[in-house]
């Protein structure tokens, strides 16, 4: 059995000049054997790889056009094109990813996201309206005095670092000796948190899949089909649960030292690893926006988030819901798990998140800084110029 796969790569930079766009294309032709399982590679020139690269130049070029438009800062921009095709030459699958770090007047932030089929709607799913908000002068109000009682609320952009941080915590060397040890226990309230395969070629799907509406936390796209094909080790790619309905489930097992079904050829070594970022999905109850919420909007980029000690650290412009136009900076600090055990439910619409995981998570409803400090699970603190 063969395959094709194309990745097309580019970064758009400005300079003080023309902006500079690169994009470079990588095509391999896979071969598996007859239990699915890779066996070697070869680089070739695909006949439609530079449709790939094309679609890449503009959508970072659209990046860049709505980046400009909406705070005029854009440092850099990345985004991947990537395409499966079966042994005949036809479509199986596409997916692509967008990341741009963006200087705005409260410091630089990060803007991604990620789906499957035509990326032509990337640049439309990313936050604009947030981002907007932080077009004029940042100058850093006060908090309300009450502000510690109020309850928080993570915008999916900060609320997937707590989601990649608790699946960390759970997937890791020692992660997995934790999770074994409390399988079965609840401990997070009613949040189901779920691995999906990373980029598998979706043996299960024909050209149909093509441009779908993806796959849901079963294994199945849209229409009912399955479609969790093969990793490249030959396993079956499924979903795998890592937390259900708040109750920590069994770490999958491991074959070759690499989770079950998350098998990744790589080329240049001739062998198999991890995937290159986890692709993660948050679900649990339905929460109404608290009219008098603290909201965590944006963390700033170049600080350091997770720590040795299994601590994550965010520095977040934050505004309150009931004064929209003052901005201030907290910094929120804890353990992922322990954070998600303030959670009161998830807010608005689903989001996808790409940046050094893809988190799909609507925004987190947690509980107020003074709970949260009560029961010890975080240090929410005021950052003063």
């Amino acid at each position: 059995m063969a395959e094709t796969r194309t990745r097309a790569s580019g970064i758009f930079t400005p300079t003080r000049g023309a902006a500079r766009l690169t994009v470079s294309l990588d095509t391999l032709r896979v071969e598996r054997d007859a239990t699915g399982r890779v066996t070697g590679s070869r680089r070739v020139a695909g006949s439609t790889d530079q449709d790939a690269g094309k679609e890449t130049g503009l959508l970072l070029a659209e990046a860049a056009e709505r980046t400009a438009s909406a705070v005029a800062g854009l440092q850099s921009a990345v985004a991947q094109v990537h395409e499966w095709r079966d042994g005949d030459g036809l479509p199986v699958s596409r997916r692509a990813e967008l990341l741009a770090r963006v200087e705005t007047p409260g410091g630089p932030v990060l803007l991604g996201t990620s789906g499957p089929g035509d990326p032509a709607g990337l640049v439309e799913a990313l936050p604009w309206d947030e981002l907007g908000a932080l077009s004029g002068p940042f100058v850093p109000v006060d908090p309300p005095d009450d502000w510690r009682e109020r309850p928080v609320l993570l915008r999916p952009s900060a609320a997937s670092v707590l989601v990649a941080g608790a699946a960390f915590s759970l997937t890791s060397r020692g992660g997995r000796a934790t999770a074994a040890r409390l399988a079965g226990r609840r401990i997070l309230p009613q949040l189901t948190l779920t691995d999906l395969p990373s980029a598998p070629p979706e043996s299960g799907l024909d050209a149909s899949g093509l441009d779908g509406p993806g796959q849901d936390a079963s294994g199945q796209n849209a229409s009912g089909l399955d479609a969790s094909g093969l990793d490249d080790r030959g396993d079956p790619a499924l979903p795998t649960v890592l937390v259900d309905g708040g109750r920590i489930c069994p770490p999958p097992p491991l074959a070759e030292g690499i989770a079950l079904g998350r098998a990744v050829w790589d080329h240049d070594t001739g062998g198999f690893g991890p995937p290159p970022l986890s692709r993660l999905e948050l679900g649990g109850p339905r929460a109404e926006v608290p009219p008098d919420a603290v909201e965590l909007v944006w963390c700033v980029e170049g600080l350091q988030r997770y720590h040795g000690d299994g601590t994550v650290r965010l520095q977040c412009l934050a505004r309150v819901a009931d004064r929209p136009g003052g901005w201030f900076r907290l910094a929120l600090r804890g353990k992922p798990v322990h954070l998600l055990r303030q959670a009161r439910g998830l807010a608005g619409p689903p989001v996808a998140v790409h940046s050094d995981s893809d988190v799909t998570t609507r925004s987190l409803v947690l509980a107020g800084a003074a709970e949260m400090e009560g029961a010890g699970h975080a240090v929410v603190t005021v950052i003063t110029p």
